[in-house]
């Protein structure tokens, strides 16, 4: 089949769209061209795959003009199925099926109608009226796609009297990433590691407020955040609070790097972190970080969420805990660089779970049976 990825948001070698489904499909023997946004437009064969990149407006209020951009490229393409990422590509491959008749997949990576209520564009009051609209627009235009695929079972839910055709397929690492990533206990350096956006509401203060306790009694040990900062005024503060409190030398900021260079940064970290603060979004969902910590072999400590919380205690890999409680953060961190051989057995079974059932390579056999069905 010819397959048309289309996203307005994500940018063109997004992990999940372009490394994982994408070439999974080409693998599979499908013809695949992905349209995403990016800083300039272009053309070019990447590993097979022909990518479209439309030039994005430089202000997020100018976002309809990417959404236009993008239709305009998948209304001249000759493909089969149109395989959309997000609400604002749902509305475009939604026209475009009208027009062409083809088939419509829409892939929900997250709990957009919260995600984008919380965008910075709006006023705080706005919330609940943006995020009933953008909830009821979606359920309205996914009624037009063929097949609704989603991250996890509770959007699965969400979609599931609206479309019969739902296929769950979980956002797991690919196993190649973790290749050279076990646990050569001689390399272990004593570090706590997070991986992602700095933000308010990922726990960046929290993580560095239990960290300071940890230091009371592991003075050489370090945190080490592999991420950038989302607001620039968030970012002063966490500087500006480590240099009042003398952090410069045990809180290190790495900054973005490429995803690919991910796993070399968490490798010879002793634990991983991840402490999520309290928000609807981030109570519904596992984390990807948690599956790449655990490919790693680190043991985790994680917000106490009912899904972290359940796999973290079937799988044995680390903690959960209230990621608003300093103490309990720092508690749980201590023990595991004070009790080695217990934080490495945890990060043995983490990463014996993912080779076994938390991996892409059996999320993309839903994948492949997902395009079988629609041809």
């Amino acid at each position: 089949m010819k397959i048309c990825m289309l996203t307005t948001v994500h940018q063109p070698f997004d992990t999940r769209i372009f490394h994982k489904e994408s070439k999974s499909l080409l693998k599979a023997g499908h013809a695949v061209t992905l349209i995403a946004p990016s800083d300039i437009a272009s053309k070019n064969n990447v590993d097979g795959i022909h990518v479209i990149t439309v030039k994005k407006p430089d202000s997020k209020i100018l976002h309809p003009i990417t959404m236009l951009r993008v239709f305009i490229a998948g209304l001249r393409q000759d493909c089969d199925v149109y395989h959309c990422h997000e609400p604002g590509s749902l509305f475009v491959c939604a026209l475009l099926k009208l027009l062409k008749r083809n088939k419509l997949v829409y892939d929900v990576h997250e709990h957009y109608p919260g995600l984008i209520a919380e965008n910075s564009l709006f006023p705080k009051f706005a919330y609940k009226p943006i995020f009933n609209i953008v909830n009821l627009c979606e359920k309205l235009l996914s009624s037009y796609s063929d097949y609704i695929i989603t991250v996890d079972k509770v959007l699965a839910s969400k979609f599931k009297d609206l479309n019969g055709k739902i296929c769950e397929i979980n956002n797991y690492p690919k196993l190649d990433i973790f290749t050279n990533t076990k646990t050569d206990e001689s390399n272990l350096d004593g570090s706590v590691i997070y991986v992602g956006g700095l933000t308010k509401i990922r726990g960046t203060l929290e993580t560095i407020l239990a960290f300071k306790e940890v230091l009371n009694k592991i003075p050489d040990s370090k945190l080490i955040f592999v991420g950038g900062f989302i607001s620039s005024d968030y970012e002063k503060m966490i500087f500006d609070y480590c240099h009042e409190h003398n952090l410069e030398n045990n809180v290190i900021f790495v900054g973005q790097v490429a995803h690919d260079n991910v796993i070399d940064h968490i490798k010879n970290a002793s634990l991983s972190v991840a402490l999520l603060q309290p928000n609807p979004r981030y109570e519904l969902a596992i984390p990807v970080k948690l599956f790449e910590y655990m490919g790693s072999s680190k043991p985790v400590v994680m917000s106490n969420f009912e899904f972290n919380t359940k796999l973290i205690n079937e799988v044995k890999c680390g903690f959960a805990v209230d990621p608003t409680d300093i103490q309990a953060i720092s508690d749980a961190i201590l023990s595991l660089l004070e009790h080695p051989e217990e934080a490495k057995q945890m990060g043995e079974n983490g990463r014996r779970a993912v080779e076994e059932t938390y991996n892409w390579e059996n999320m993309e056999k839903r994948l492949f049976r997902v395009y079988e069905e629609l041809a």
